[in-house]
């Protein structure tokens, strides 16, 4: 998920929370989402945003949720290939989950544009706002056990857990079969960069050319991929 993409989730759930009963156009989020102006339909009670490149996301506010101690504002939706659910109430995003395809999370990375595969992510308690304060959820992806065709070689599915760090979301995923054990942490700061650490010992020769095309580089116990860049 870009950047802009939590900013405008996090600004339409203080929105919803705050002012409920307004048109949605009156108080959602006016900054700058990649030169694209968000179009608002509806009330906060029951809403649309569209026009951005986080596709339609419709938002829902209850007062009896906020009543029963739950969150108020749900948002549901996301662009083609990407489903997104989330909770939120005052202090930001407190729940989120998705799926979708590797290549509609592509983004700017051209190499993820290329390959098959799927992924899922479900946090179901969380606190987000300028920073990730708390998390805990799971994440997985098969992109590597996708791409037999195209990489002549399968790889593990990868799962493991969503937690925060240092006001950073941190993934910690592990794959593992018989002829490939693969360690990868991923950490996202809401600032808008990232950070890879993936490590993979293999013991098939076709595996070595498949981690290469995804930029890893051979080390003494295997194969490495360290890497930042802006999300």
């Amino acid at each position: 998920m870009k950047k802009r993409w939590l900013i405008l989730l996090a600004g339409l759930a203080i929105s919803g929370a705050v002012i409920s009963q307004l048109p949605l156009s009156w108080i959602g989020p006016k900054g700058d989402f990649g030169r694209q102006t968000p179009v608002y339909k509806g009330t906060v009670w029951n809403g649309q945003v569209s026009g951005t490149d986080a596709g339609d996301l419709n938002l829902s506010t209850s007062i009896l949720r906020l009543i029963k101690g739950q969150n108020p504002v749900h948002i549901k939706g996301g662009p083609t290939g990407l489903y997104v659910e989330a909770e939120a109430g005052l202090s930001g995003l407190r729940a989120l989950k998705g799926d979708g395809t590797m290549q509609a999370l592509a983004l700017r990375d051209p190499r993820l544009g290329l390959v098959n595969g799927s992924f899922r992510v479900d946090i179901p308690d969380m606190k987000l706002m300028k920073i990730c304060e708390y998390a805990k959820g799971t994440v997985w992806t098969d992109f590597l056990a996708q791409n037999s065709d195209k990489l002549r070689w399968a790889g593990p599915m990868l799962e493991g857990t969503v937690s925060c760090e240092d006001g950073q979301i941190v993934l910690d995923l592990t794959g593992q079969d018989r002829e490939t054990n693969i360690i990868a942490q991923i950490r996202i700061d809401l600032a808008g960069t990232y950070l890879t650490d993936i490590s993979a010992e293999v013991t098939a020769p076709e595996a070595g050319l498949a981690l290469q095309f995804f930029g890893f580089h051979k080390t003494q116990n295997g194969y490495q991929l360290r890497e930042q860049g802006k999300w």
